[in-house]
């Protein structure tokens, strides 16, 4: 089975959801730099992430300086931090760094656009993926990306640059972008992702996620 992340949670009620359909991972955005739907303060992040049971794992998405972003861990206590902003190759490597040293693993995103070029300091995917495999994180997300959001687009990931990724990464390489219960069957058998990344394409509306769309992507995953 693919392994699978749930993003933008904002309430008991979805966490449930998740826990109860087998997803593996759950993704909280929480003080991101840009205003997106699904944002939340530290307070209401750390309320969120006290109830996942053992064996759930936790992510926040963020983004910013390297102090911002080791405050935020500091006060949530993630087992994951996706960073998913304007982070450079130094300053990722330092976070994963720091972060590694109190247990905390770190993804990078490679957000890319319609044209196939990476929203990052080096713009081709696999000289990017290259690069970022030597900073010490722990996987890099594809990820399709719009000047209006950052995330949460529910634009279709780049295939091949996604491929391309695949091909030159040494660590898990973590698809999102334009997932959802009816193409992640299809998607999963042609390019095999280590795991799979969705927010948009299993929720009503943001702060309500979809109870059968949940249980459809994830059974899609088989």
């Amino acid at each position: 089975m693919t392994r699978v992340k749930i993003c933008g949670l904002m309430n008991e009620k979805d966490v449930n959801l998740c826990v109860q359909a087998g997803v593996h991972m759950v993704g909280f955005v929480v003080e991101y730099p840009l205003s997106v739907p699904w944002n939340l303060s530290i307070e209401r992040a750390k309320e969120l992430i006290q109830q996942v049971p053992p064996f759930v794992s936790t992510c926040i998405v963020t983004g910013g300086s390297v102090q911002k972003v080791l405050d935020v861990v500091n006060k949530v206590c993630p087992d994951v931090v996706q960073l998913h902003y304007k982070e450079n190759l130094s300053e990722v490597g330092e976070i994963a760094y720091r972060l590694k040293l109190k247990g905390v693993k770190t993804i990078k995103a490679l957000r890319i656009d319609e044209n196939g070029n990476c929203d990052f300091e080096i713009k081709e995917p696999n000289k990017a993926a290259s690069e970022l495999c030597k900073t010490g994180i722990s996987a890099i997300l594809v990820d399709s990306y719009t000047e209006s959001l950052p995330g949460g687009t529910g634009v279709m990931v780049n295939l091949s640059a996604f491929q391309k990724v695949q091909q030159v990464s040494t660590l898990p390489v973590i698809m999102a972008g334009g997932l959802n219960p009816d193409n992640i069957t299809s998607l999963v058998r042609k390019v095999n992702p280590y795991a799979v990344d969705v927010l948009t394409g299993v929720e009503v509306r943001p702060n309500e996620k979809d109870p059968e769309q949940i249980v459809q992507f994830v059974s899609g995953c088989l």
